[in-house]
């Protein structure tokens, strides 16, 4: 899989990203659906897995305490810190989301769009059992994948 996604973020961009020519309109009209999903997230410390270019990144560090912004492409969250190095609270970290490690109950939010389709079932398993360890009691994870149409126009070897 890191193959793949290392062949197609060449130019680091949403329609990379969403593997779609419609990427904009695409990500214009889900994000805000999207994160009206989640609990505020006001002064909460937030972990994001597979973040990518930073979709999600500045609109979670705008109001987080704390973003821990994680993806396992080098090139993608090189990207992300330019779009997004401004923040002085966001944290960039370049590593596999099924295999990083934080203390127990650091994060109150845990947020993923788009990355569970992408992992086998032992990665799944070991994503999910991490991140519960990660939570702080009483935390809210939000893990989010989307199949009501098909998976892009873009990028299809």
């Amino acid at each position: 899989m890191k193959d793949y996604w290392v062949k197609h973020s060449q130019f680091a961009n949403i329609q990379e990203m969403l593997l779609d020519s419609n990427a904009e309109a695409i990500s214009d009209n889900e994000l805000p659906e999207i994160l009206s999903f989640l609990p505020s997230f006001k002064s909460k410390r937030v972990l994001e897995l597979g973040a990518g270019i930073g979709r999600f990144t500045r609109v979670l560090a705008m109001q987080a305490e704390h973003v821990a912004a994680v993806d396992f492409i080098e090139k993608f969250i090189e990207k992300n810190r330019e779009l997004n190095g401004d923040l002085d609270n966001i944290e960039f970290l370049h590593g596999d989301a099924t295999k990083i490690s934080f203390p127990k109950r650091t994060f109150d939010i845990i947020f993923s769009n788009w990355l569970l389709m992408y992992l086998n079932d032992t990665e799944i398993f070991e994503l999910v059992e991490n991140s519960l360890k990660f939570l702080k009691v009483g935390g809210y994870c939000f893990l989010r994948e989307s199949c009501f149409h098909s998976s892009g126009t873009l990028f299809k070897d």
